[in-house]
């Protein structure tokens, strides 16, 4: 090897170290954002539990506790507020903390890159919410053929018309736009530099710790899946609201429904007849959705990590540790063996 081989192989030698080390610290750096990300969304389901104690703390005593135990309309009004403000607020501290730190890119609330795409994905999530209605049905047969019985909280439905109204607004409106503010945007959009579906799951996984019971929180996590799939095709927060709304106002008629048909006959008529049509439009829906769609795909992660080990990061960190030991307590209440 003559001098100027020499020269050019320890150039190449040293420039291929310097790209090793660009690439070592550009990792290092994706891991503290990421597990930076995981202590604020720790943090911040651990704020919304202290919150929503906090809000509750004057319904134990009279005359606010006999108000909310015998007015039905008053029950409602007040679990809305503790919708509103238990999630709101941390994750709109969270958010603005995400933000600061350069974490957070502006959330999507414009309008979609695609109309007619957000328009047909409506179904698309939809059915996707319906298959987790049906894997949720599955899972509480199966345990309680295990001998576990599982339940979730429950409210009493309205009578009168104001109250339907309130309770309709409190069930389908709010937690639609509070949800996938905090779950879809502040969530699932500071994760997106770590690839799409990445984020969809991780937002979907917190999406159902949430949750606090083990009948919703299975659900919360498939709907969580494709209202999450359908805000990133679409580039638009409004799609999961809209797919989120239709999903929970659903529930609302259909516990309407049998609230009001006392009949057997006519309420299986009208349930059979509904289903067939709502899953008849969720399906030729969900077609031309993958029609419009086309090739249109989610672009890849440019992330440099491994898939363990952004889960490591985003979930072995203090806070989020504390909050889903916190969940997982709340969830066991809801469990019976029998």
């Amino acid at each position: 090897m003559n001098y100027y081989e020499y020269k050019s192989a320890r150039r190449n030698a040293f420039s291929e170290l310097r790209f090793s080390s660009e690439l070592f610290e550009r990792r290092n750096r994706e891991k503290r954002g990421l597990k930076t990300i995981g202590i604020i969304a720790g943090g911040c389901i651990i704020l919304y539990v202290i919150l929503q104690d906090i809000i509750s703390l004057p319904f134990l005593f009279e005359p606010f506790r006999t108000l909310y135990m015998t007015d039905i309309n008053y029950q409602i009004a007040v679990n809305s507020i503790f919708s509103i403000l238990g999630l709101l607020i941390p994750f709109l501290f969270g958010a603005l903390l995400l933000n600061k730190k350069m974490l957070l890119p502006e959330l999507p609330l414009g309008k979609p890159d695609n109309l007619p795409l957000m328009i047909t994905s409506v179904p698309f999530g939809f059915l996707i919410c319906l298959a987790g209605n049906y894997a949720t049905s599955v899972f509480v047969y199966a345990s309680e053929k295990a001998g576990v019985e599982l339940t979730a909280p429950e409210f009493p439905v309205p009578e009168d018309f104001f109250g339907r109204v309130l309770y309709a607004v409190s069930i389908a409106v709010i937690p639609a736009l509070v949800e996938e503010f905090a779950l879809r945007g502040v969530v699932m959009q500071s994760l997106r530099r770590y690839g799409d579906w990445f984020a969809i799951i991780a937002s979907g996984a917190v999406f159902a710790i949430l949750h606090g019971n083990l009948i919703q929180s299975p659900f919360a996590f498939i709907a969580g899946i494709g209202i999450g799939y359908a805000v990133c095709i679409t580039n638009s927060i409004w799609t999961g609201v809209i797919i989120h709304f239709c999903n929970n106002f659903y529930s609302v008629m259909t516990e309407f429904l049998i609230s009001d048909v006392t009949n057997e006959a006519v309420l299986n008529l009208i349930w059979n007849t509904t289903q067939v049509l709502i899953y008849a439009v969720c399906i030729i829906g969900g077609v031309v959705f993958f029609i419009i769609k086309g090739r249109k795909r989610l672009p890849p992660s440019r992330s440099l990590l491994y898939n363990r080990e952004k889960w490591k990061a985003l979930l072995l960190n203090p806070t989020m540790l504390i909050a889903i030991v916190i969940m997982l307590y709340i969830t066991a209440k809801y469990v019976k063996i029998l």
